[in-house]
């Protein structure tokens, strides 16, 4: 997964990059809601919104999700991840290069580590437009939490020197 996302950012033209799984769902005015926070902060590596869950069947689950991050961004990313759907969030492709992409040797929170690896060097700001829909069910990767639980751990090791000196 990490390494076909690295190929897509080398191999894009455009100045942003946002990505979708095959079962989730990008909604209209989610590029332009991007834009326009990065428009309002210019200075942010990644900008992200609210998104929602849907079931099987493609009906919403629950209320949107929107956990709104105004300050010290990386110290709240370090607590949780609180952006908590890759979709939701729109990055400037020059920032993921400079960064090196996705950790390969992951195989799962890849996207997690990114936004710690983004937010600990950078500024990222969010929007609360509903931009997103996650699709639930059995094979979510997300729903195996031993994987799950293995790959947090090790994504907040690697920041753990950084972390002391936040």
């Amino acid at each position: 997964l990490s390494a076909a996302r690295n190929t897509g950012i080398r191999e894009s033209v455009g100045a942003y990059v946002v990505f979708l799984d095959a079962d989730d769902r990008l909604l209209p005015g989610a590029v332009s809601a991007g834009l326009a926070c990065f428009y309002a902060h210019p200075e942010s590596a990644f900008v992200f919104g609210a998104h929602r869950r849907i079931g099987a069947g493609g009906m919403p689950v629950g209320k949107p999700i929107m956990n709104p991050i105004d300050e010290d961004h990386y110290s709240t990313l370090l607590k949780g991840n609180v952006i908590g759907m890759h979709a939701a969030v729109m990055y400037r492709r020059h920032v993921l290069l400079s960064v090196g992409g996705f950790n390969t040797s992951l195989n799962a929170c890849e996207d997690y580590d990114l936004y710690l690896r983004i937010a600990g060097d950078f500024k990222v700001s969010c929007h609360k437009t509903l931009v997103a829909e996650y699709r639930v069910h059995g094979l979510n990767m997300s729903s195996d939490m031993d994987l799950m639980l293995k790959n947090t751990l090790t994504v907040l090791g690697w920041q753990w020197n950084r972390a002391k000196t936040s």
